[in-house]
C-alpha cells in the first residue's frame, strides 16, 4: 500500500523526490510512497548503512520483470558499458524532463521557500506549516467554543 507524498515536510518532500527520482527510479509518478521508497528514506535519515547495490539490483529486476516501462539507471549502465568497449554509436540522446531539474520553481512546488539576508546571500528553508490540508468538517470546532466561553 503506498502513501501520499502530501503529508511529508519540506525536507522529507525533497529526500523522497530524489529517492524515487535517482535512488529507486520508477515511472508510476511520485505522488505516493512505496515501502521501498520509505525503507531508503529511514536510513537516510537515522543514518544508518544501506545495501544500496542489492536494492539497484532489485529495482533493475523488477523492472525488467513488467511488459512496458524503461530500464533504471540508464546513464550509469552505459559509463559502466562504455568502460569495457562497448560503443554506442547510433544512439539518439534525449533531453531531461522538466521534473528532473531542480530549480527554484521545483523547490516552491516542493514547500520551499527563497529567503534572501541582509548580504544579498539566498538560501532556501522550508515553508512554515507546508502545505494547506484540507479541514474535515467539525474537526477542531471544540477549541473555537471553549475559546468563545472564556
Amino acid at each position: 500500500m503506498a502513501k501520499p507524498t502530501n503529508l511529508l515536510g519540506a525536507e522529507h518532500r525533497l529526500l523522497h523526490h530524489i529517492t524515487a527520482t535517482h535512488i529507486l527510479p520508477t515511472f508510476d509518478g511520485h505522488e505516493k510512497m512505496s515501502y521501498q521508497d520509505l525503507y531508503v528514506m529511514w536510513h537516510v535519515v537515522t543514518g544508518k548503512p544501506l545495501n544500496l547495490p542489492h536494492l539497484i539490483m532489485k529495482n533493475i529486476l523488477r523492472a525488467t520483470s513488467k511488459v512496458e516501462g524503461a530500464l533504471p539507471y540508464g546513464m550509469v549502465i552505459t559509463v559502466i558499458l562504455s568502460h569495457f568497449g562497448i560503443l554506442f554509436g547510433n544512439e539518439v540522446a534525449s533531453s531531461l524532463d522538466v521534473g528532473d531539474i531542480y530549480n527554484a520553481s521545483s523547490l516552491k512546488r516542493m514547500g520551499w521557500k527563497r529567503v534572501f539576508d541582509s548580504e544579498k546571500v539566498v538560501q532556501w528553508l522550508p515553508k512554515e506549516g507546508g502545505r494547506k490540508r484540507k479541514r474535515v468538517e467539525g474537526e477542531g470546532d471544540e477549541d473555537v467554543e471553549e475559546q468563545g466561553e472564556a
